[in-house]
């Protein structure tokens, strides 16, 4: 039984000997055949850099305000015994909007009136008298005076009685209402709020290297989140022309017609100015690498046959392109392709496409 036990361990001994063999004699060709393969240059597909014409697109944000906007409020102090307006109502210009308590004031325009009646009527009579040298001119002279006097008390009179009558200084729409009827107003208590609508500025800051550009009347269109499918047009009505030494910007007045009143003051606009178009250099965006903030691209050297990396300075960006400001010019070409095969200096193969 022993030797039976010894034969089967030598052939099975045998046996993983010859796999064993037979393995490496396989492995052999495939590991050559790899490092021809690791050996070889990669294969990597290269474009031109091209000239492409970009718009010079400048977004800001602006604010909307009212072509014209008050804070409605009292004179004087006075009792509010009448409102004319609500809430949101349009209003023209000098319409009535409150009326304080004014029985003294309007009583003593009667009395002012009344007096100026009868200093007239004695003035006509004196006049008469001092032709016919039956009174001194002095006399006439006091009554003249006199007139004069109370004519300055009616003015004041009725200054005293418009100080109680609140009117719109300009068409408009007025705001929430913060008073009512019998509430004792001083002088600055707030009633309410007017706003011309029909035409909205919006303000927005315009960087320095761009106010070369701005003219008055030029066109931009403007976004509201409120209505994000709608643009809005205007033209620029006004440019400051002090440069802010804070943010090196100026600040930039447009107006915008709003006869439907959805632009209200307040709103956040981001505004679209078109500053032009420009022929420039530009790579399509696959063909870059970035390594911190530096970009780079792989120009392709047909000559040695291999790729330099080089750093550039992009631009704008648009349909799929990106603006090259410098490193590179329109004679080169650039690998788009197989980019993260290879490293600077090495050797490509380029793949040809129709």
């Amino acid at each position: 039984m022993k030797w039976i036990k010894w034969v089967l361990e030598l052939v099975i001994g045998v046996g993983l000997l010859v796999w064993a063999v037979q393995l490496v004699l396989t492995a052999q060709p495939t590991r050559v055949a790899s490092k021809k393969r690791d050996t070889s240059p990669p294969l990597v597909v290269v474009k031109p850099v091209e000239k492409m014409t970009f718009e010079d697109t400048l977004i800001c944000l602006g604010t909307v305000s009212a072509r014209e906007s008050v804070d409605i409020s009292a004179q004087v102090t006075e009792k509010i015994i009448a409102i004319h307006f609500d809430h949101g109502q349009h209003v023209k210009k000098n319409g009535l909007l409150v009326e304080l308590q004014s029985a003294q004031e309007k009583t003593a325009l009667t009395i002012a009136g009344l007096s100026i009646e009868e200093h007239e009527r004695e003035v006509r009579r004196l006049e008469e008298l001092v032709k016919a040298d039956a009174v001194p001119r002095k006399e006439l002279e006091d009554r003249q005076t006199r007139l004069a006097m109370a004519r300055a008390e009616k003015a004041k009179a009725e200054a005293d009685c418009a100080d109680r009558v609140i009117v719109a200084p300009f068409s408009g729409v007025v705001g929430l209402r913060f008073v009512s009827e019998g509430d004792l107003v001083t002088p600055g208590t707030k009633i309410t709020t007017l706003d011309d609508l029909e035409q909205v500025y919006v303000d927005y800051p315009v960087p320095e290297k761009y106010t070369g550009k701005l003219k008055e009347g030029m066109p931009f269109n403007a976004l509201n989140n409120a209505y994000p499918d709608v643009a809005f047009t205007g033209v620029i009505r006004m440019i400051d022309p002090r440069i802010s030494l804070q943010t090196r910007s100026a600040q930039v007045r447009g107006v915008m017609e709003n006869k439907e009143q959805r632009l209200r003051p307040g709103m956040l606009m981001a505004v679209r100015l078109n500053m032009g178009v420009q022929e420039c250099a530009s790579v399509p965006e696959e063909a870059l690498t970035s390594l911190g903030e530096k970009q780079f691209a792989f120009v392709y050297q047909p000559e040695q046959k291999k790729v330099v990396r080089t750093e550039v300075m992009i631009g704008r960006r648009a349909k799929g392109r990106v603006e090259i400001l410098s490193g590179l010019t329109t004679q080169t070409f650039v690998v788009t392709e197989g980019v993260a095969k290879i490293a600077d200096g090495m050797a490509v193969k380029v793949e040809e496409r129709q």
